[in-house]
């Protein structure tokens, strides 16, 4: 088939910017134009292939598509139909009235004011710094480039210039089906809402199109707006009419071809064009302009990599050709051999084509994307097309010897299995997420999303995806913590370790249990911290009082205020958490309790250098100085000689000098998951072990359960080498007292010769810092056959 040739109106020049052209346009066609290279294999953003689906019906299916073209519909009963009618009409009506409101009317109705006063301008970052897309950057916090960003690495969205593909069909193709009076409106078109109306009358109340005009569907792809209500469409018709006051139609149509969804994430033409196949969009044939065209309406629907949703996008094509050779688009003979061109479509065989970004790269981007959005009011798909075609600087807080020791730790292989051969039939190998905070900064420093080699760009990370149980590690934020700055708890309190219901909705039953059979009695604070005991964890927690508790929890970060029920308080709850949040919530410890939300870049310049996005974090006290002393000190415990001893080291660096250690340990049920959350004066980090459990649930073998202890110890180490010797502070009002355990006085002679004393540390004035001595102890007589306590 000869492209662009017959009686077709001539295409136009490229615009200048800013002015309007007529209709008709002419460049060289495609065929005249030398080829690209064929990209038959490309790798998707999320690392994994996707290619359309192969057998003998997918191979065979279009030649049987043949006919006039069909529209699916579902079936209605009459009285269902005509509810539904009645229903859009007067849907439709309600808009139809507002519009001629707002346009015959202007601006002078309260409520359109008020509509059109809160609507967020457009912000149109640049889809391209020039004709070329330009590579983004990105830094670490020394300054030194540790990626590059570029829209062929980004095979989910490319830009193509809109100057590359007008010489193709697409855009007669788009406009055909999407807005036939694309260039002759001033961005809403009454015509086409009106028959929209008519044609859901016609069709039992669905609208074979819709009523928005290419522009009002840019409007909605820039913003990422598209709720269904009357103050929405109103700022819509706004920002539209505002658009094309701004843009020529060729750089609004740029904006649609790059920005409009098609299909199984892919974004745009050139992306579509290169996965469904295999060549840019600029060699793109009629029949091929027609298929993509057909897809924005309803990307799932209309999917090419499924057999029935490349089967309906066909009907569909057939539809938009139908309508291009009814606007005299097309000739006769060339809509009659569309119809009849076997399309082909790109081999399911590929190679992977992309950088493989790190863990902590694709965060920061992700980060980049999600506040550009929030910030210049931006949709998802405009945000990263600005990212990774934008030419950016992106400076991030990336250190680089933390991602080094991490990078080695994650690589080897005896801390993640002890024992290779005893976990070769295992559905899956084992995994883990680790991420290290800056106290000083807040920032994140480092993080691994996975044991091993990363192999895949966008894919599973580990140190913020997942939502995992966190067993005890979960007691300092939910119970003790809380407790202590709440002034119900000191460390000397005592509890009993003694098995008892506990959970009020269960009367009667025994719960919660410990791996170990309660019989240590009364325990201190401090020791059923160190020793991990739920028994004593949950009283704390019921004392606390759920709300509370949950309350302190979303102060650090976790906002689980819906989960108020007693498992909580030994780490059972429906949302679990990531290494990321359990390393910024413990950061809280390290930085006297003050939390701050982790970030990971600093800012972002564009190629002029002007500052694009810039982070702040307001820093918010949770806890006392005093109390994050008081945890911090029973924390280390947990390291010398508590549920971590001869795991978790206490760390020196290579001049011999000491540098304080604290953690928490966390096992959830059936060892599924282990835990080790920790910190230092200098670094937090959190690190999760075990299965991903995408085909069973796994659980750790015994030799394995003391490997998130070992991936914690063995990276620490290393960041901690060549740093100065650093200890906790101590607040001056937190003093070392010797209590007596059966009154809560100061201890005596008598106290401590009858076994009664306990030492630990107190705040100055705190009511429950005793100030008076134990009034003594009556000296018990000696039963026959007893002796009376040491």
């Amino acid at each position: 088939m000869d492209e662009k040739k017959g009686s077709v109106p001539p295409k136009r020049p490229v615009p200048i910017s800013g002015h309007r052209e007529p209709p008709s346009r002419r460049m060289p066609p495609a065929a005249d134009r030398p080829k690209r290279p064929d990209m038959r294999s490309q790798t998707v953003r999320n690392g994994a292939t996707r290619a359309p689906n192969h057998s003998v019906i997918a191979e065979d299916f279009h030649k049987r598509l043949r006919g006039k073209p069909t529209h699916a519909a579902v079936s209605h009963s009459w009285l269902g139909g005509l509810g539904g009618t009645i229903a859009v009409f007067l849907k439709l009506f309600f808009v139809i009235f507002l519009l001629i409101v707002f346009i015959v009317g202007g601006f002078g109705g309260g409520m359109l004011v008020g509509y059109i006063a809160t609507a967020k301008p457009l912000s149109l970052e640049k889809l391209k710094a020039s004709d070329k897309t330009e590579t983004s950057f990105v830094y670490d916090i020394n300054g030194t480039e540790i990626a590059k960003l570029t829209g062929s690495e980004n095979i989910d969205r490319i830009f193509v210039p809109y100057g590359e593909v007008k010489g193709t069909y697409i855009d007669e193709a788009i406009t055909s089906i999407e807005d036939e009076r694309f260039y002759e409106h001033n961005g809403i078109d009454l015509q086409r809402i009106g028959s929209a109306i008519l044609s859901a009358l016609a069709n039992g109340g669905t609208a074979s199109h819709g009523g928005s005009t290419i522009t009002q569907q840019t409007v909605k792809m820039i913003s990422g707006q598209d709720q269904v209500s009357a103050q929405r469409k109103v700022q819509e018709w706004y920002l539209a009419m505002a658009l094309e006051q701004k843009l020529s139609k060729d750089e609004i149509m740029e904006y649609y071809v790059n920005l409009a969804p098609m299909g199984n994430n892919y974004v745009g033409i050139q992306a579509a064009a290169q996965n469904y196949f295999g060549k840019d969009a600029k060699d793109l044939t009629l029949p091929e302009c027609a298929f993509l065209a057909g897809i924005p309406k309803s990307p799932s629907y209309y999917n090419p990599l499924r057999e029935s949703g490349r089967r309906n996008a066909m009907r569909r094509m057939r539809v938009v050709l139908q309508k291009m050779h009814e606007l005299g688009k097309i000739t006769d003979q060339q809509y009659t051999d569309a119809l009849n061109t076997e399309l082909v479509f790109k081999s399911a065989k590929t190679t992977t084509s992309t950088t493989v970004k790190s863990y902590f790269v694709e965060y920061a981007v992700d980060e980049v994307i999600a506040d550009l959005q929030k910030e210049r009011n931006l949709s998802l798909s405009m945000a990263e097309t600005a990212v990774f075609t934008g030419g950016y600087k992106i400076y991030t807080t990336l250190e680089p010897n933390v991602q080094a020791a991490l990078d080695s730790t994650f690589q080897t292989q005896s801390l993640f299995q002890a024992d290779p051969a005893a976990i070769e039939d295992f559905p899956e190998k084992p995994q883990g997420g680790m991420v290290v905070i800056n106290v000083a900064t807040g920032a994140i420093a480092g993080m691994q999303g996975g044991y091993g080699e990363k192999t895949t760009s966008w894919g599973w990370n580990r140190a913020v995806d997942i939502a995992r149980q966190p067993g005890s590690s979960i007691k300092p934020l939910i119970d003790y913590a809380p407790a202590f700055e709440t002034k119900i708890l000191v460390p000397t309190d005592q509890l009993l370790d003694k098995l008892m219901p506990l959970d009020d909705s269960k009367p009667g039953v025994m719960w919660p249990k410990d791996s170990d059979t309660p019989t240590d009695g009364l325990l201190t604070i401090r020791q059923s911290v160190v020793k991990s005991k739920n028994i004593v964890a949950v009283q704390v927690w019921k004392e606390l009082g759920a709300q509370t508790a949950l309350f302190f929890l979303s102060q650090v970060g976790i906002d689980r205020t819906t989960e108020a029920y007693p498992s909580t308080a030994i780490g059972g709850f429906n949302q679990g958490m990531s290494p990321l949040e359990m390393a910024a919530a413990y950061a809280t410890f390290a930085n006297n309790g003050v939390y701050r939300d982790p970030y990971a870049y600093t800012k972002v310049l564009d190629t002029n250098g002007d500052v694009v996005l810039e982070k702040t974090v307001t820093p918010h006290r949770v806890y006392s100085a005093e109390t994050t002393f008081l945890m911090t000190n029973i924390l280390q415990d947990v390291i010398t000689g508590g549920t971590a001893a001869n795991q978790v080291f206490p760390i020196k660096n290579t001049a011999g000098d000491a540098i304080d250690v604290a953690g928490k340990t966390g096992t959830t049920d059936e060892n599924v998951d282990k835990w080790f959350c920790g910190f230092t004066p200098y670094y937090a980090a959190s690190t999760w072990y075990g299965y991903d459990n995408n085909l069973r649930k796994t659980v750790i073998p015994k030799n394995d359960r003391n490997d998130a202890m070992k991936i914690w110890n063995d990276a620490m180490q290393k960041i901690h080498m060549d740093l100065a010797a650093a200890s906790f502070s101590k607040p001056d009002d937190v003093v070392q007292l010797t209590i007596c355990s059966q009154t809560k006085q100061l201890a005596t002679d008598s106290c401590k010769a009858l076994g009664y004393a306990i030492t630990d540390y107190f705040i100055v004035g705190d009511p429950l810092t005793p100030t008076t001595e134990c009034p003594g102890h009556l000296t018990p007589t000696p039963s026959p056959g007893v002796v009376p306590p040491a």
